[in-house]
């Protein structure tokens, strides 16, 4: 299942083609803030763990969910409020530095994943 699937899966619908471009982005986007963290820990030349795609999903799909409401902390509409997370890689910070630990090998490079 590609990336793109798992989302569509996610949210239980079809994606049209402006929907699957954006989903794209998202994906690549998660990817590369997850990579600033464990890249130093991956062999060269090694592609995204898969093992952290659920990661990737969570993001993405908070991105998705925020398209059009980009910028804003919540919205509140007919009695309906909606909160949005400023940085939501924040909330998988502790998933990120358990995976550094299990896979520093032993390395000078131990250290802590600090969110921004």
């Amino acid at each position: 299942m590609t990336d793109v699937e798992r989302i569509q899966t996610l949210l239980g619908v079809t994606l049209d083609d402006a929907d699957k471009g954006r989903v794209e982005v998202y994906i690549t986007e998660a990817k590369q803030a997850i990579m600033v963290y464990i890249q130093q820990y991956l062999p060269d030349g090694a592609e995204f763990p898969t093992e952290l795609n659920y990661l990737v999903d969570h993001l993405a799909l908070a991105k998705y969910n925020k398209f059009h409401n980009e910028g804003l902390k919540s919205i509140s509409e007919e009695g309906l409020t909606l909160s949005f997370n400023s940085n939501d890689l924040k909330d998988y910070m502790d998933d990120i530095q358990a995976w550094i630990d299990r896979n520093s090998d032993g390395k000078d490079l131990m250290g802590n994943a600090i969110g921004w």
